[in-house]
């Protein structure tokens, strides 16, 4: 499904993606490991198309990543990734009922009792008129995943989604991160400063400045 083969990417003269490989098939759950600012977010973006690579090709469904326009890119995004960030990007005046549909409301499709099923499947039923601001950093994380899945995405990239949340959330949500994906046949790319977290996927990988290795 995704395929990375020798991906460098440079900021000035400082290298941050070394001649990156990887290869993830439909349905598997794959953690990056690797310590703050090596490049692991850097790693999603230009998976996600939101950054360009200096060399190398990135291939998804055998469609040039690096070959598309930013139209093309932007409607891959919409309509087969989904994303979960480390900040949670939860829009503050939305309700979670609207956060969690947004990503079918910008595909012009109508289906709140898509946004609710999913919304009771991370757990959060009874709370779809809450706003931001009523809700537990663990709740935050759990609206961030179901946003990512309503849309039934190919693959999902979750960015560090449990550097803000206590020992006892973040083991709950990287569970439910699981579940929820495999269950969906979703291929999911984990970043993590964390190898205990990684340790529930089926492969982990470590990064460093001279590239990607398993572990």
């Amino acid at each position: 499904m995704l395929r990375l083969s020798r991906v460098t990417r440079r900021f000035g003269a400082r290298t941050v993606l070394n001649e990156v490989s990887l290869e993830v098939a439909a349905g598997e759950y794959v953690a990056v490991v690797g310590e703050s600012g090596i490049g692991k977010s850097t790693l999603l973006n230009v998976i996600a198309g939101l950054e360009q690579t200096h060399s190398g090709e990135i291939f998804f469904e055998d469609q040039n990543i690096g070959g598309m326009d930013d139209d093309a890119r932007t409607i891959l995004r919409r309509e087969k990734l989904g994303f979960v960030f480390q900040a949670f990007h939860i829009l503050p005046n939305l309700t979670v009922q609207q956060n969690v549909a947004l990503p079918l409301l910008l595909r012009g499709i109508a289906r709140p009792e898509k946004a609710r099923s999913i919304i009771s499947a991370v757990g959060l039923a009874g709370r779809e008129a809450s706003l931001p601001r009523e809700l537990s950093g663990g709740e935050l994380q759990r609206v961030a995943i179901a946003r990512a899945l309503v849309g039934e995405p190919k693959l999902v990239l979750a960015d560090e989604p449990t550097g803000n949340l206590d020992p006892e959330n973040a083991t709950a949500v990287l569970a439910l991160f699981r579940d929820e994906t495999k269950k969906r046949g979703a291929a999911a790319i984990l970043a993590t400063h964390s190898e205990q977290a990684a340790a529930g996927c089926d492969r982990a990988y470590r990064l460093t400045a001279r590239g990607l290795t398993l572990l």
